[in-house]
């Protein structure tokens, strides 16, 4: 394979990173190639990538934090979502309205099932960070598990406490919306989306032949992101919110008119985020030259193919992204 001098330089780079390649003489171990220390570049590559997460949980946060402000009348934004959430009160009376909720389905024959019988105990003069609302927060977990949710959607008590993990707070908020929406909850708009979507894959629709795959028209709000990642020719439409991207069909929808939303498993993911984690790296082979040695005698020594780029990659296409916007 020909490559230029620059995927050349790219494709070292990523040997180096994912600790595969020999190390060359002279070469300081501590050092990457262009000379900077590893913990420097390493620490620097952490910090985009937090950056691309905390981006890519924004529209999520902001869709949950309108659902809450809506549902219990307080208010609550992107701003200062963990600060208002962080004594398990709101949760906790988030959850005795979706218990009340159910208990209205059972009384008017809606839902036919047992109800799990749980009592929500929780203190409404906690203050953020003490005992009392790591017990709120312990409770109203508890009462999650009650109502069907697995150990792997809920988040840790201190995630929310010490403002440690956002991103599994808002997907155990989101779950609990799915529970809500169970009981005849008005829900968030991502799970409106889901429900359109799941509502679409059980309609039986008899195609002579299957949708072929077009190109992206210019006024595909896809498009200007798919050619901002660089990977226009990789993401093809199918038809109204579905699209083939790197070969995989996913369901594509705008939320409030202002993210585009893929639906990724049980959950979902901004279309930049997505495209960026999952264009796959191209198959190079890797060379190294000895000097006094003749080219054809062991400097051929690693062949690297890879589904998914390195964080330090994902990292510096971010960066590449936020400049062009």
């Amino acid at each position: 394979m020909i490559m230029d001098g620059k995927k050349i330089k790219n494709t070292m780079t990523t040997v180096r990173e994912a600790g595969l390649s020999r190390p060359e003489a002279g070469l300081d171990p501590r050092m990457t190639a262009n000379g900077a220390p590893k913990e420097e570049e390493e620490c620097h590559v952490s910090q985009k990538l937090a950056v691309l997460q905390e981006e890519s949980l924004k529209p999520i946060k902001e869709d949950l934090a309108e659902w809450i402000a809506r549902t219990l009348g307080i208010d609550i934004t992107t701003d200062n979502f963990l600060e208002v959430l962080d004594n398990g009160v709101h949760l906790c009376n988030l959850a005795k309205l979706i218990q009340g909720k159910a208990e209205e389905c059972v009384q008017n024959g809606t839902y036919d099932e047992p109800l799990p019988r749980v009592s929500l105990k929780y203190r409404n003069n906690a203050t953020s960070g003490s005992w009392f609302a790591r017990d709120n927060t312990a409770n109203f977990l508890k009462w999650c598990k009650a109502y069907g949710m697995a150990d792997d959607q809920m988040f840790e008590t201190e995630y929310l406490v010490s403002h440690t993990g956002e991103k599994s707070v808002l997907m155990t908020i989101l779950e609990l919306a799915r529970i809500g929406y169970k009981f005849g909850l008005d829900p968030p708009n991502l799970i409106k989306m889901e429900k359109e979507i799941e509502k679409e894959e059980e309609e039986v629709v008899v195609e002579v032949k299957p949708p072929k795959p077009s190109g992206l028209d210019a006024e595909d709000p896809v498009r200007r992101i798919a050619f901002l990642c660089k990977c226009h020719d990789h993401v093809k439409k199918l038809g109204d919110g579905k699209y083939l991207i790197f070969g995989k069909v996913v369901q594509i929808r705008f939320l409030k008119n202002r993210h585009l939303m893929v639906r990724v498993g049980g959950g979902w993911d901004t279309l930049e985020n997505y495209l960026i984690h999952h264009r796959p790296v191209e198959v190079f082979e890797h060379k190294r030259l000895v000097v006094g040695e003749p080219h054809d005698i062991g400097n051929k020594y690693l062949y690297f193919k890879s589904k998914y780029r390195s964080h330090a990659q994902v990292a510096s296409e971010h960066n590449g992204h936020a400049h062009a916007h």
